[in-house]
């Protein structure tokens, strides 16, 4: 054999045992990088600032570097660099160029470990024509719930600006009552909230102009409570979208039960189980202050809650289900009876809402009709929002009850009712607290996919009723707390304003007396005496106890001889 024949021979050993070698041997799977923003085939808004590009593996050495690339699907730009963490975010001309270059095509993202012979790991997206618009309002707290009511000045209330690239205005920080569901009419300029005033009264519920600044006073303060003459939560209030009628709920009672500090990851991420088993709608008149049932959506066999107005104003589409019978205790706000209760936490007992529609008929009501495909499916239908346009209903759906359920998903129907749909937006962790952009081509909503904290996302919805893979909300992220409520205010982007308020609690009398401020906690009680219309038992001993402290003696006996008249369901003012 020739020598030229023998390297040739060599030669084709070598390549078949290299090939040998890269067809044996095995990728590590415990090393593949997988990215977890944004979601493969998301759609950003065009406004949305640049996103943080982040991915992990199962086996991550802190030494590791990784080489990022961000082109266009038309190759008409690309950017690269490399970095020491498992993420990076462009910056904001790189970002603004390749959203421009890309001419709504696809843009790519990969990465790799640098120095490595691995294949990198891709996902593309794309950049929506349509803007969001709108700034959202939202609530942020922490969690558990136990923790939130024993901080509540924790709780904030928060206006993003989706195209902001600053971090989001604190509109409310801190208070001393429990704020929860807000509503705004159709054009952004009055605002409702739900704020515990007076401390015990559930039922205390503000409605304001939205100005630069928003004050929460006697003088726009409302007490369903007070209205009914019983203790009331007035659940789920909402404006009417010309913003002079608020439908909510009165004579309500719910299932509450709030889930240990320190428990299971699955009842942190749980920490409350709420939800009404009694309830009547109500009209409240804002011009002649007025509030009356909606018949049709009074009945006492059911329970009605959970409203909203249709764009026009003239229907509003409830949740009802059958009501939990009151057996004598017709002024109970919440059940009492743990055994019960327990038995809706291991689910023995449960509760399945659907959705009716009722005409609003200058508050007359009439004859509640179910919602087709929101009802009668032998699931729990709730949370209703209306795309403002007046084509798409979207609602929360879950094996039982409200708030807060682990199984829930966003379906959608038309308005009129009809098939439903299975969002593609959904996540497979809670998706709940949605709310329509005033355009009707976004949903902001919450999901617990990245863990027990709940995050902010926007989906797309397309003229035929479809979802796009939604984006992260990153701005709205602050670690251990939660967002919910999120709603839109029909303004500006840009517009900011602060809300502030200005009621005296019984604890602020008593933050001043224990810091030894006497005649401070004389001013707020002289002051709480002018704000506060009613009082309750609890109140009663509590203000003798305090008065007694800082020097009121005789007013402290007035309190002690309300205290002997009265129950807790008793008004006084």
């Amino acid at each position: 054999m020739s020598k030229l024949n023998i390297i040739k021979q060599i030669l084709i050993l070598a390549v078949i045992y290299s090939i040998a070698l890269a067809c044996g041997r095995k990728t590590d799977p415990d090393r593949e990088l997988k990215i977890s923003n944004p979601f493969p085939d998301a759609l950003f808004p065009p406004e949305f600032p640049a996103p943080a590009f982040e991915w992990w593996s199962l086996k991550q050495d802190l030494s590791d570097r990784y080489d990022v690339t961000l082109f266009t699907e038309n190759n008409k730009l690309s950017y690269s660099a490399t970095v020491n963490q498992p993420y990076w975010t462009p910056g904001e001309s790189a970002w603004d160029s390749i959203k421009a270059f890309s001419e709504n095509e696809n843009i790519w993202f990969s990465v790799k470990r640098s120095e490595s012979d691995e294949k990198p790991s891709k996902i593309s997206f794309s950049v929506s024509t349509d803007s969001v618009g709108a700034p959202v309002l939202f609530r942020q707290m922490p969690i558990p719930f136990l923790v939130a009511e024993k901080t509540l000045d924790s709780m904030n209330f928060i206006l993003i600006d989706f195209g902001s690239k600053q971090k989001p205005h604190v509109a409310m920080k801190g208070f001393p009552v429990c704020g929860n569901c807000h509503s705004l009419s159709q054009d952004g300029k009055t605002l409702g909230l739900d704020l515990d005033a007076g401390l015990r009264d559930k039922g205390g519920y503000f409605i304001a102009k939205v100005e630069d600044t928003v004050l929460f006073n006697i003088d726009n303060y409302n007490s369903w409570s007070k209205l009914e003459k019983r203790r009331t939560f007035g659940l789920f209030s909402k404006l009417s979208p010309d913003g002079r009628y608020l439908v909510t709920t009165i004579k309500d009672r719910v299932v509450i039960k709030n889930f240990p500090i320190g428990g299971t990851l699955e009842e942190l991420k749980y920490s409350q189980l709420f939800f009404p088993v009694n309830g009547h709608l109500a009209i409240y008149d804002l011009q002649a202050k007025t509030l009356k049932e909606l018949p049709g959506a009074n009945l006492e066999e059911y329970v009605q809650s959970n409203a909203i107005w249709t764009p026009d104003g003239k229907n509003i589409i409830f949740c009802r289900a059958e009501a939990l019978p009151q057996e004598g205790k017709m002024h109970e706000i919440d059940i009492k009876d743990t055994a019960l209760i327990n038995m809706y936490v291991r689910r023995e007992k449960k509760v399945k809402f659907d959705l009716y529609t009722i005409p609003f008929n200058d508050g007359n009501g009439g004859k509640a009709e179910p919602v087709k495909g929101a009802s009668d499916n032998g699931m729990s239908n709730y949370f209703p929002a209306v795309s403002p346009d007046g084509k798409w209903l979207v609602y929360c759906q879950a094996e039982s009850f409200m708030l807060l359920q682990p199984d829930s998903r966003l379906h959608i129907i038309p308005l009129e009712g009809g098939k439903s749909r299975l969002l593609k937006a959904n996540f497979k962790s809670m998706n709940s607290w949605h709310a329509w952009s005033p355009n009707s081509k976004w949903l902001v909503f919450v999901s617990k996919v990245y863990g027990p904290y709940t995050d902010l996302f926007l989906t797309h919805i397309d003229d035929k009723g479809n979802s796009s893979v939604p984006v992260l909300v990153e701005k709205a992220r602050v670690p251990y707390t939660v967002v919910n409520y999120p709603e839109f205010v029909n303004s500006k982007p840009d517009k900011k304003f602060v809300m502030n308020y200005d009621f005296v609690e019984i604890a602020h009398i008593n933050r001043a007396a224990k810091a030894g401020y006497y005649d401070k906690a004389k001013e707020l009680y002289y002051k709480y005496e002018k704000q506060n219309p009613f009082l309750f038992r609890q109140d009663c001993e509590d203000l003798a106890f305090l008065l007694r402290y800082i020097g009121l003696p005789d007013e402290a006996k007035k309190y002690d001889e309300l205290a002997k008249v009265t129950i807790d369901t008793e008004v006084f003012r």
